[in-house]
């Protein structure tokens, strides 16, 4: 009884499942536009990462840590609300 009611919820809700749990694996798009310092920087990091292997371990490190930075900075935001005074 237990399977059948684990399968049903599986098959009626298994696409809102997947969605979510891709959700918190996948970093959300950057959604604001860059300057053009941002786009200078960008076309760097791409050329430093198309060269070389190490190249590329270390743009990939680098945006890897900066998504795991902005992430904890926006956990201890919700937790904490800044005071402003």
């Amino acid at each position: 009884m237990v399977r059948s009611i684990l399968g049903r919820i599986v098959r009626q809700n298994g696409g809102r499942l997947l969605d979510e749990a891709v959700d918190r694996l996948v970093p959300p798009a950057v959604t604001a536009k860059s300057g053009i310092a941002g786009k200078l920087a960008g076309a760097a990091l791409m050329r430093v990462a198309t060269r070389s292997v190490p190249g590329a371990i270390l743009v990939t490190g680098g945006l890897i840590a900066k998504a795991v930075h902005d992430k904890r900075k926006a956990m201890k935001a919700a937790v904490q609300p800044e005071t402003k005074a």
